[in-house]
């Protein structure tokens, strides 16, 4: 394997670009609960950076019966695997989550008394994007999370945004060590 340059390029259509950069998913998801009859529906942010060639992701989610509905929050943080190339980026991460979530229970009364959790589960997922750019594109996150209270499955359908845009090529480019095949 060469040697880490964290300053390392590639120069595609022109333009001159990142090796080793950071990148932002946002997307909503549906998904199934076991601690729920119905599907839930959710709205995730996840950043995801790196230390010399290790990634790590860093998120928020939240999920209820609607699209920004909340009954259900989960906060994670995840080390993982990444393949960039041109045109596709695929990723697989996992690690600890915190949540917090809320559930009604039916009482006597026949109206629902709210129960409330938190704890510390974890989680998993995998992510397939096809780039427009090489800084943008869509892409679909499968997800799975488990913890004492539930176990979630389900896909994120994801917008993909890069931070690898250094500038257009110039005649010197003292930190390109590859130009990009077509």
């Amino acid at each position: 394997m060469p040697a880490y340059f964290r300053k390392e390029e590639i120069i595609h259509d022109g333009k001159r670009y990142r090796k080793y950069n950071d990148y932002l998913t946002i997307g909503g998801s549906f998904f199934n609960s076991s601690l729920r009859s119905a599907g839930q529906q959710g709205v995730g942010l996840d950043f995801h950076f790196h230390i010399r060639r290790q990634y790590f992701q860093t998120g928020i989610a939240i999920s209820g019966n609607k699209f920004l509905e909340n009954n259900h929050t989960q906060i994670r943080f995840g080390y993982g695997y990444r393949k960039e190339t041109v045109s596709y980026n695929l990723a697989f991460f996992g690690g600890p989550t915190f949540f917090t979530g809320v559930y009604g229970l039916p009482d006597t009364a026949g109206t629902y008394k709210p129960e409330f959790y938190q704890g510390i589960g974890a989680y998993v997922c995998a992510q397939a994007v096809k780039k427009f750019a090489y800084d943008i594109g869509i892409g679909a996150e499968v997800f799975a999370e488990i913890n004492y209270k539930q176990s979630v499955v389900g896909i994120k359908l994801l917008l993909f945004f890069s931070g690898a845009y250094r500038g257009v090529k110039r005649n010197y480019n003292p930190n390109v060590r590859s130009e990009s095949k077509k």
